[in-house]
């Protein structure tokens, strides 16, 4: 099976991967996507110590969102999020990661 397959898998798989609904900025229609949602926490420098941020990032596949951009919304969960900074893809640009926080 080839690796974008796999990739597929994931995001068919309902314990992975999570409905959400995706807006681009500046548009009007929103559109459904397949997320797997990350909340890992991060250590960030600020003057001589490092505090702990608790973050939300959102995988989605660039098959559903071609070109992420900052300002866009998903709603997760009940949720609108907005897409707070550059999204960043994988080595195969199968999968976009984005860095987002509450609306």
């Amino acid at each position: 099976m080839a690796f974008s397959g796999m990739i597929d898998q994931l995001f068919t798989d309902p314990v992975l991967s999570k409905p959400a609904t995706y807006l681009a900025f500046g548009t009007s229609t929103p559109y459904p996507v397949r997320v797997i949602p990350k909340q890992p926490d991060t250590v960030v420098g600020f003057g001589d110590g490092q505090l702990h941020v608790s973050t939300t990032l959102f995988d989605v596949r660039s098959l559903e969102i071609p070109e992420p951009a900052v300002g866009d919304q998903i709603v997760f969960d009940g949720i609108t999020y907005v897409v707070q900074s550059e999204p960043k893809a994988d080595r195969e640009r199968l999968v976009w990661t984005l860095d987002v926080r509450p609306a």
